[in-house]
């Protein structure tokens, strides 16, 4: 790993897009930032967006440092958490994985409603100051369980071969702290990275573009780091010390990071939910099922559609073109004698809003095909193989032994060398022959980022075969741990194009307004991730222990046959991969979704 700082490296084109921007804004429209920096926009009753402080680069350092503080205890507790659950617990490999399945999924589940409260009612600040709190309550409920005597099960008598099961009330310690942990995911994943972006709201739409991707990029690079203090100096301290003190540390971070983000409250552009946009795609949804049976004419411009007073959205896409009766105008719609015209009218959807549920609908095939990034990201297994492979680095007194869960630093290591290099070298290069000013478009980045996913799983499966087969030779010593790394290398560049890739779309392709849901809309994808992945471990397990076979998932990975786990996984990579090629054929061209929201202050429905 270099020695430069992966952030470092990540963030001097961002800063310079900036700083050129600041300069042109000082030269070119001085009036009108006098008049931005006084600006302050009260909401309606519809919940209009109201803007305080400054926003820009000045807001950026608390807004890292509370999310490089969260994710640096969040990856400390995740990453070793199933050598917690084995060895404290007496869980078993399979039960171990199961729940983490489920936990990681509820906290990928928990950004939609949370979304949706942040875009509504509570705003971005408020739902990533709320669900900060929630994740250090959890944190300390599992500092607990490992600190306070009979929190946990009794340790294992080596006479015995059984080691005591966890009863409810151990279990109670550690689910509240999971729970907690899910609920505060729930606030802080869908809005942090959104917030961050809604900083620079006040930049020219033509400079915004470039200084948003420069973000993004900027902002996983700052993971990266978070990621790697985690599973290094977080997981020894776990195995060498003690967990109440491994939890202890992610504790304090995580207090750390609450205060931060609360120092830096004055420097925020705050803007207000919007109760009327999910409001307004149910309006889309109850106007199509009412006129469902409705006529369309032959061509689209034929009809008079319901729009904004002065929107550009006059007449609606010929996209999804079934959807257009909930905004098309009736000769009964339009009689000003009919007595229940106003009523009628009321319930109209306008052209915006048939737009926005389009939207949304366009970008869920993709998004479907994004859920097996979940499953190849998980390294869990990879952790229990570890154990059993040789971990020592140097030799005689001098050797080290690597902790299990430190391999993952090759992960996001990887991960954080390519986000961070790629908007100041690889996007250039890639510009000069692509035309494309991202140097690749989003849908390339995610296919990218899906085929090295594939090939991640294929690569596991080969090294975990090899492993199996030494052990099983008994050729003298177990093999070293680190033919591990191509695998996690693997994982980290597909985490750095399909996940960025992922991000920018989501972002780019929806609604400004919708920009909380459409970072939820990743960890749904995770979330359905999880979940798959718990399914298909259970079905693995339970198919293939019929005929009184050993089943391929046990504790003895000697025993099993974990490679053969893998291989069903590519071969799944390889059957979505064709189905997201046929996705993004259907979707078309990117970037072309008209635009909804020119301003803030929107003007009254016409007809």
């Amino acid at each position: 790993m270099s020695s430069t700082h992966p952030y470092a490296a990540g963030t001097p084109h961002f800063f310079h897009a900036v700083s050129s921007y600041k300069l042109a804004r000082s030269t070119g429209a001085s009036d009108k930032a006098k008049k931005m920096k006084l600006e302050t926009q009260v909401g309606d009753g519809d919940g209009v967006v109201g803007v305080k402080g400054h926003g820009g680069l000045r807001a950026l350092p608390c807004i890292f440092a509370n999310e490089m503080l969260e994710k640096v205890a969040g990856f400390g507790l995740n990453t070793n958490m199933i050598t917690y659950l084995t060895n404290k617990y007496h869980l078993s490999t399979v039960t171990s994985q199961t729940m983490l399945f489920v936990w990681n999924a509820t906290s990928n589940f928990a950004p939609i409603p949370g979304a949706v409260v942040a875009d509504m009612y509570l705003g971005r600040f408020m739902a990533v100051a709320l669900g900060s709190v929630a994740c250090l309550i959890g944190m300390v409920f599992l500092w607990l369980s490992a600190t306070i005597p009979g929190a946990r099960p009794p340790p294992c008598n080596h006479g015995d071969q059984q080691c005591p099961p966890p009863g409810a009330r151990h279990l109670a310690w550690l689910l509240a702290g999971f729970a907690f942990m899910s609920l505060g995911a729930g606030g802080v994943r869908p809005c942090s990275m959104a917030f961050g972006a809604d900083q620079f709201s006040r930049h020219p739409k033509e400079r915004r573009s470039r200084i948003l991707q420069a973000y993004f990029n900027a902002y996983y690079a700052s993971i990266g780091v978070a990621f790697t203090v985690a599973v290094t100096a977080i997981v020894y301290l776990q195995d060498n010390v003690g967990w109440s003190v491994g939890f202890a540390v992610p504790m304090g971070l995580m207090l750390l990071s609450t205060v931060s983000f609360f120092l830096g409250s004055g420097l925020y552009i705050k803007e207000k939910g919007r109760r009327q946009m999910f409001a307004g795609i149910g309006a889309a949804v109850g106007a199509a099922v009412r006129t469902r049976r409705a006529r369309l004419p032959a061509r689209t411009g034929d009809a008079v559609y319901h729009h904004l007073k002065d929107s550009k959205l006059t007449v609606p896409t010929d996209q999804l073109r079934f959807l257009n009766k909930a905004c098309m105008i009736t000769e009964e719609d339009s009689d000003s004698e009919s007595p229940s015209n106003s009523e009628r009218r009321r319930r109209v959807c306008t052209v915006d809003q048939v737009e926005q549920l389009k939207s949304a609908i366009r970008v869920l095939p993709i998004w479907s095909s994004t859920v097996f990034l979940a499953l190849a990201m998980n390294q869990s297994f990879a952790v229990k193989q570890a154990d059993t492979m040789d971990r020592r680095v140097g030799g005689g007194r001098s050797s080290f032994e690597v902790p299990s869960g430190s391999l993952a630093l090759f992960n996001m290591a990887t991960m954080s060398l390519w986000s961070a290099s790629y908007d100041r070298w690889v996007a250039p290069a890639l510009r000069r022959h692509t035309g494309n000013p991202r140097g690749l478009t989003m849908k390339q980045r995610i296919g990218g980022g899906l085929l090295l996913a594939t090939a991640s799983t294929a690569v596991a499966a080969a090294v975990e075969g090899a492993r199996r087969r030494h052990a099983l030779r008994g050729g003298g010593g177990a093999i070293s741990a680190f033919w591990l790394v191509p695998q996690f290398a693997l994982v980290g560049l597909a985490e750095a194009f399909g996940v960025i890739g992922e991000i920018e779309f989501f972002y780019t392709e929806l609604p400004k307004s919708m920009a909380s849901f459409s970072m939820s809309l990743l960890y749904m994808a995770f979330g359905v991730g999880n979940l798959a992945g718990a399914l298909i471990v259970k079905v693995v397990q339970v198919a293939s222990r019929r005929g009184g076979s050993t089943s391929w998932l046990v504790d003895d990975l000697n025993a099993g046959h974990y490679d053969y786990y893998y291989w069903l996984l590519t071969g799944y990579g390889v059957v979505n991969f064709v189905y997201f090629a046929w996705c993004c054929w259907v979707y078309g061209e990117e970037g072309k979704n008209v635009e909804w929201e020119e301003d803030d202050d929107r003007e009254q429905p016409m007809l």
